[in-house]
């Protein structure tokens, strides 16, 4: 199949299956010309909402409770699947992009689909299943700000997975203090994928950059997307992920102090 098709497949998808299509083997041989989606189909009752004041994950002394833990996980879920739709509406607004690029990030979205996976069969031990809850636009409202190849992994790797590298263990601790190992597996597992996939925007940053240091050419790009560098990261700062994602220690620092 190729990846302009899987793209518009699953952009267009009403079934959660379309949606998680994987296929066997990717071409990439007519991109075709720029498509920017306004907004992806869903499947029933899996349509953006817009969060309630009260719809606040719940705070980590309840999560005891492991209602409160399959509200988390589902709102994390929901994370994964506009991770996924992000990622196809970037190979269709970018088809002149280099094609390891294009390789990279379709592998880094079939991740994704993974994910959604995991986070699925999960919340079905828990007693529910995806879609039971509401499910919000979030990271899709950034899409028209992702003008650029540079955009996309300053946007999704290098600010909302980067910060990923503090909140998944956050929550896989949290998950394991209460005795729920197989979600503290699941946090590692999404932790272990984030990491490969910021190394994968560190590595295309230091390529689309030009003349510019990596660090100017990150926070001048989120200046045009009304992010800012505070957005990368958690309560709690683990720099041994971002080492691992090749992440360097100024940045580390400077992220901390923002």
């Amino acid at each position: 199949m190729e990846m302009t098709e899987w793209a518009i497949r699953i952009l267009s998808a009403e079934t959660l299956e379309d949606k998680l299509l994987t296929p066997p083997f990717l071409t990439d041989e007519t991109p075709g010309a720029a498509v920017f989606w306004k907004e992806p189909k869903r499947p029933p009752g899996m349509a953006f909402r817009n969060r309630k004041r009260e719809e606040k994950l719940p705070p980590f002394h309840e999560l005891s409770d492991p209602d409160k833990r399959a509200v988390c996980l589902h709102r994390f879920a929901g994370h994964e699947l506009l991770a996924v739709e992000i990622m196809a509406y970037t190979l269709l607004a970018f088809p002149e992009a280099p094609k390891r690029f294009r390789k990279g990030l379709a592998n880094t979205l079939k991740e994704e689909q993974g994910h959604v996976r995991l986070y699925r069969k999960r919340l079905n031990e828990l007693g529910l299943e995806f879609g039971d809850l509401p499910l919000f636009k979030h990271f899709w409202a950034h899409t028209p700000f992702i003008t650029s190849p540079l955009h996309y992994v300053s946007v999704m790797n290098l600010t909302f997975e980067q910060a990923n590298l503090d909140f998944a263990p956050i929550y896989g601790k949290c998950f394991a203090r209460y005795g729920d190992d197989d979600s503290a597996k699941l946090m590692a597992q999404i932790l272990k994928d984030e990491i490969s996939h910021v190394g994968f925007g560190w590595h295309w940053l230091r390529k689309f950059k030009g003349e510019e240091s990596e660090w100017d050419a990150w926070t001048k790009t989120l200046a045009t997307t009304l992010l800012s560098p505070k957005r990368a990261k958690g309560f709690y700062i683990h720099p041994e992920h971002r080492t691992k994602a090749g992440i360097p220690h100024d940045w580390v620092e400077r992220i901390k102090n923002n």
